[in-house]
């Protein structure tokens, strides 16, 4: 199985060492989760983090951020998705996410957002759509 972190997921790791999704942020990096990366979602974490308004919710410096990101990257698997499964979400921004996982089969989109991921018209009987705390509970435990 390999994992996509969806980007509510990286805002709640860095956030707080606390919860779930920092948990799973370390094990990502630590190479203890195996994780998929696109361009596309490097570009969309870069974007959200250096938000003014996020910046200051965050615990981590900006330069801390970017070694996390490359951290990321140094670990990650990248996939280069071939086809375009359009319309699918109502969200247009999250149709991407189901082209990288699609990419990456057998795959676990882990997420806050799981309704909205969930809601699609097609559906994909080996890609997943969990929460941080369910994946660390099938995982980690």
């Amino acid at each position: 199985m390999k994992y996509l972190l969806d980007t509510c997921i990286i805002i709640s790791a860095l956030r707080s060492k606390q919860g779930a999704s920092h948990f799973l942020l370390r094990k990502a990096v630590l190479k203890q989760l195996p994780i998929i990366m696109h361009f596309k979602l490097l570009a969309e974490y870069r974007d959200v983090l250096t938000r003014s308004d996020m910046v200051s919710a965050l615990i981590y410096t900006a330069d801390e951020i970017e070694k996390i990101l490359i951290g990321l990257v140094n670990v990650a698997e990248e996939v280069n998705p071939h086809f375009l499964w359009r319309p699918n979400l109502k969200d247009e921004k999250d149709n991407f996410l189901i082209e990288i996982a699609v990419t990456s089969q057998p795959c676990t989109i882990i997420t806050h957002n799981i309704k909205d991921l969930l809601q699609g018209e097609l559906l994909f009987p080996s890609i997943f759509v969990k929460q941080p705390q369910e994946v660390i509970k099938e995982s980690f435990k």
